[in-house]
């Protein structure tokens, strides 16, 4: 019988010593499976139990390790071409094919998609799954934009910058809307001393830390990765989101409505007709549907004042008809005094 052995680090008491506790491997047992979606990996989840003294032919303890990252990441609305790409690069850190003589890739990632899409949220699971299987040694996941980067004087960028990924090493740095770190302008040397200073720690720590950029697939291919001809070769890995559709939306507002513990008086009221012929000003996908949601319940409010409690929280078509119209109302509003402020710009 083979017998193979695995040291597992415990910790009985948060004061007390690691020990490594040794456990023989008795038995080994191979799951035969074929794996097309994330959704089948949680199917392995639920049907093998891990036991630490069978030796398994695949990494079953790290399965059971992101097994709520997994189901959040596949209760997510959407996103179908996106999960296949996470699949893809989780089952290859699993077996480890990551690792051997001369390899040393790198993990950083870039994130496509319009505002409101979950980049953020994707992000953080990705942080969360990679740190739970050894890719990353921590479970470290620090969100900026270039004000938490570039400083006001010159020579200061580099400081800041490289005391940034500092923080992060071990986890996740996540730039959001990165081409906001490029200027179209040459003569912008805090933009060039901050991206410089990236692009060497990108190459530098590709084993300790993970950059995750995100924003519109154009603007960061005409101002991010053209800045510096190294970085297009440090993000191998390119996740697309898809937009939303008005059947997603809808389920997003749904979903969003009964998490915050609110219902509505007839299936009928959300219908995806509803959402389809608003699509076109719902451009920011999930964020709108929880400013409307927010202006739903304002309305809500005002209509059901001074009436029986019974009526509290259950929403209705008057509701989600007002509430669209508040949300038109601010979201020209908010054009408008952009619009305002770029024109007294250049009078």
């Amino acid at each position: 019988m083979n017998i193979k052995r695995e040291v597992n680090i415990t910790k009985d008491e948060p004061d007390k010593k690691e020990e490594n506790v040794e456990i023989v491997k008795t038995e080994k047992k191979n799951i035969d499976v074929h794996v097309n979606n994330i959704r089948d990996i949680l199917k392995i989840i639920e049907e093998y139990e891990y036991k630490p003294e069978i030796e398994y032919n695949i990494d079953l303890k790290s399965l059971h390790n992101i097994k709520e990252e997994l189901g959040e990441l596949d209760r997510m609305i959407g996103m179908e071409t996106l999960k296949q790409s996470i699949l893809d690069q989780l089952l290859y850190f699993l077996q480890e094919l990551n690792i051997g003589k001369n390899i040393s890739e790198y993990k950083h990632t870039v994130i496509y998609g319009s505002p409101g899409t979950g980049k953020t949220e994707v992000a953080k699971i990705i942080g969360k799954i990679y740190s739970k299987i050894g890719v990353l040694k921590k479970n470290i996941f620090k969100k900026v934009t270039r004000n938490d980067l570039i400083a006001g004087y010159l020579g200061q960028t580099a400081i800041k910058t490289r005391s940034v990924i500092d923080e992060c090493m071990g986890g996740v740095l996540f730039i959001d809307e990165a081409y906001s770190l490029a200027s179209k302008q040459q003569n912008d040397s805090f933009s060039k001393e901050c991206i410089d200073t990236l692009c060497e720690a990108l190459s530098d720590h590709k084993n300790e830390f993970m950059v995750i950029i995100a924003g519109y697939e154009e603007e960061l291919n005409d101002t991010f990765f053209s800045s510096n001809r190294g970085l297009e070769s440090r993000f191998i890995w390119r996740f697309k989101m898809d937009e939303y559709t008005a059947a997603e939306m809808m389920q997003i507002f749904k979903k969003k409505l009964m998490e915050q513990e609110w219902t509505i008086e007839s299936d009928d009221i959300l219908t995806v007709n509803w959402f389809d012929s608003k699509k076109e000003q719902f451009k920011s996908f999930g964020r709108d549907m929880e400013v409307l949601l927010s202006y739903t319940k304002i309305v809500h409010g005002r209509r059901i004042y001074g009436q029986s409690k019974e009526l509290r929280k259950i929403i209705n078509l008057e509701d989600m008809n007002k509430a669209y119209d508040m949300f038109l109302k601010n979201k020209n509003a908010a054009v408008k005094e952009k619009s305002s402020a770029l024109t007294s710009m250049y009078i």
